[in-house]
């Protein structure tokens, strides 16, 4: 990826700054690397979840928080095919500024239907990327008896508050802090409904690969996290010693082990996420029955976590067969060990999607939705 140098180049800065540089948000604006799901008809790529995974990947391999900031709004883009197509069209350009996205699918706001739309208060934390946003995706509870929904709504940044709380271990770049909005006016037409995706898109944004989508490029970035750890340790292995020996990290048997068993670690997890996610993908959109469709939702779902955790692992083995060396900043090891630890946290990462799973493979329902 042509990004790859220059991203590397800003990653201090990043990670000072709590942001990202505006020469890189320019370059990735440009490249579509904060709408890969916008559909073609608003002039966006609409690559598949495969495609947006290995994207991702190669931007977090670079840096964490690039990829990080590039795959929440890339994933919130894929909801765009929620809106009617003329609202998309008057919420901005492709490739532009307004194109690049915020949002949280926790319903922490507050929506009260007044004509022609909604009024919405909520304060939203974890806003990843809201530094460089145009709109934020904001779940919000809509109380109208004798039921409550929720639904995602699209707010002008603009029209709300950032307020800075993200003082953090690691991701320290993607400036996740909390956004909040008080008694703003949002139109109807600005209110996510899968109808909208369903007409105007087509199988490819079927509501069950909702979470397989979603979190494509969550994994991603994990995974790309993880390939960045050993690009570090390799360059940190052709200089240094360990452990209270003389004998060159690179020449030592013991780690010669643990880079192996590291990379075909990471080799198994992303083949088994790229294979699982494309026939997932596959499956939704050709006429295969149910059970079928079921089965590679599964596969998809629990290869996405797995490999999340694999990543974890794979950077903290080299972090420790590095001994002392890995603490370091300046060797790019020590900000990937605390990048990828913030990186499972997120809700794809959580092992109760193991659980989930281990329930349907034992004939139980899944107790959890989009399975």
């Amino acid at each position: 990826m042509r990004l790859a140098p220059l991203i590397a180049e800003a990653a201090d800065e990043v990670e000072v700054s709590g942001r990202l540089p505006d020469h890189i948000v320019d370059r990735l604006t440009d490249a579509h690397m904060f709408s890969l799901y916008l559909p073609a008809a608003f002039g966006g790529p609409e690559v598949d979840p495969v495609t947006a995974l290995l994207t991702i990947e190669q931007l977090a391999r670079a840096d964490g928080s690039v990829g990080w900031c590039a795959h929440v709004s890339s994933g919130i883009s894929w909801y765009m095919g929620w809106l009617a197509p003329a609202t998309v069209h008057e919420m901005g350009t492709a490739g532009t500024a307004a194109m690049r996205f915020s949002g949280s699918a926790r319903p922490l706001g507050r929506a009260v239907s007044v004509d022609g739309g909604f009024r919405v208060s909520g304060r939203w934390d974890f806003a990843s990327n809201c530094l460089h946003a145009g709109w934020y995706s904001a779940a919000c509870v809509i109380d109208e008896p004798p039921r409550k929904r929720v639904r995602a709504m699209m707010i002008p940044i603009s029209e709300g508050n950032v307020v800075e709380t993200w003082r953090v271990t690691g991701l320290r770049g993607t400036g996740s802090h909390d956004f909040m909005v008080d008694d703003v006016f949002v139109p109807s037409e600005h209110v996510q409904s899968l109808r909208h995706a369903v007409a105007n898109h087509g199988p490819s944004f079927n509501q069950r690969i909702t979470m397989v989508a979603g979190w494509a490029p969550t994994v991603g970035v994990a995974l790309g996290i993880a390939q960045g750890a050993i690009d570090a340790f390799v360059f940190m292995a052709e200089q240094s010693t360990a452990n209270q020996t003389s004998i060159p990290l690179r020449e030592r048997r013991d780690i010669q082990g643990t880079v192996g068993r590291v990379a075909a670690l990471l080799s198994a997890a992303r083949s088994s996420c790229v294979t699982a996610i494309g026939e997932a993908c596959e499956a939704v959109t050709t006429e295969n029955d149910g059970g079928e469709v079921d089965r590679c939702i599964l596969a998809a779902r629990l290869a996405i976590t797995y490999a999340m955790h694999a990543s974890v692992d794979a950077v903290t083995q080299l972090f420790h067969a590095g001994g002392t060396r890995s603490i370091f900043a300046s060797n790019g090891l020590d900000r990937r060990f605390r990048d990828v630890h913030v990186a499972v946290q997120h809700g794809a990462g959580s092992p109760e999607h193991f659980h989930a799973g281990g329930r349907i493979i034992l004939g139980l329902p899944a107790g959890a939705p989009f399975w």
